[in-house]
């Protein structure tokens, strides 16, 4: 659902976000007591960091005007807290506290984008869906095979002997690019999806997704390379985002296309990239976000962008934190998007041609 945005109002909840999740917190627990019994001592602690974080997707969404920005970041809550056993009415509880916290600081047109967005959120809570119960790996492919067989050996902290499962593949005829699209990454998601469900904790989460960093670097020694296309690319994790598999892996995929590859890492301030873009003389700059709540961020870092160094260097989006709202890129002011890393090697050749 597209509505109107206000920035303005979304840019001023922002910087009361803190005051707003706590408020939220306090009415959640005095009018659900039963709430507050069941998560004891740190309640309110738990509460305000989980409503801090929703006020900050609210925002996101306002500022956007994308609702489904809001409704598939309490949707994804929604399946994370059954997981864990949390009571199902507890999330739709926290979205009506959180209304009466916003209430009093708004009017007009930001009150009705807020009341969309967490309306729309509620009824999603109360529908069923399976779309994170099911495992995306497919067994009856061979990288699929592949993929399950290297998370079940890190998991099982045998990281090297992990390693080995996919190099072998490799050894054996798979390609490095192939190795990195259709195992690692897919490997990755899948992991992202039982920490998700509560199956993995995020110690073994971190062990996977450590492995495969080491991993993509051992593999990227190995790739054969395109010839030198003579163009550059920028790529960083905007600030706030602290996960960069897909724009590291994105960034090896490229080098072995034949392009010179600057990776910045991850949780890089947006006052960062002109320098870097002028320095390396960049031809486009890819930025990732994971969560809704880096778009400002991502606005940010694209104006920044564009006010240092001007329409000359293109720019690409992508990552989670678009997820509900896929044309949003061309309102934040970037030459393109894509959702897949094979889908962003087309993208960058398209915006850079020879």
């Amino acid at each position: 659902m597209k509505l109107s945005p206000v920035p303005a109002a979304a840019m001023e909840l922002e910087q009361h976000a803190h005051d707003i999740s706590a408020a939220a917190a306090a009415h959640l627990l005095e009018h659900n007591p039963a709430i507050a019994t069941r998560f004891g001592d740190d309640a309110r602690a738990i509460w305000t960091e989980h409503l801090r974080q929703r006020v900050l997707e609210l925002c996101a969404a306002m500022a956007a005007g994308e609702v489904d920005l809001f409704v598939s970041c309490v949707t994804w809550s929604r399946t994370a807290m059954q997981a864990r056993d949390v009571e199902a009415g507890d999330l739709d509880a926290s979205l009506e506290s959180l209304r009466a916290a916003v209430a009093p600081r708004l009017g007009g047109a930001p009150q009705e984008v807020v009341a969309a967005c967490i309306d729309a959120a509620i009824a999603a809570v109360g529908s069923e869906t399976n779309e994170f119960k099911n495992s995306t790996l497919d067994a009856g492919l061979m990288t699929g095979r592949i993929a399950l067989r290297y998370i079940q050996a890190v998991i099982a902290g045998n990281a090297i002997p992990g390693m080995s499962i996919v190099l072998d593949a490799v050894d054996e005829g798979l390609g490095v690019p192939e190795a990195i699209f259709n195992v690692l990454l897919p490997a990755q998601a899948e992991v992202g999806r039982l920490w998700h469900v509560n199956e993995i904790s995020i110690a073994e989460e971190h062990m996977v997704t450590m492995t495969t960093q080491r991993l993509m670097a051992v593999l990227a020694s190995r790739a054969s390379r395109a010839p030198d296309r003579g163009r550059t690319a920028v790529a960083a994790a905007v600030a706030g985002n602290i996960h960069e598999i897909g724009i590291r892996a994105l960034g090896y995929l490229l080098e072995f296309e034949g392009w010179r590859t600057i990776y910045l890492g991850s949780d890089v301030p947006k006052s960062e990239l002109p320098a870097a873009i002028e320095c390396f003389d960049a031809d486009i700059v890819l930025l990732s976000l994971a969560l809704s709540s880096q778009l400002p961020a991502l606005r940010r870092t694209i104006a920044e962008i564009r006010g240092k160094t001007g329409a000359r260097v293109k720019i690409m989006v992508g990552g989670n934190g678009l997820h509900g709202a896929p044309d949003l890129w061309k309102e934040l002011g970037a030459d393109g998007y894509a959702v897949t890393a094979d889908a962003a090697l087309a993208v960058a050749a398209e915006l850079v041609p020879i």
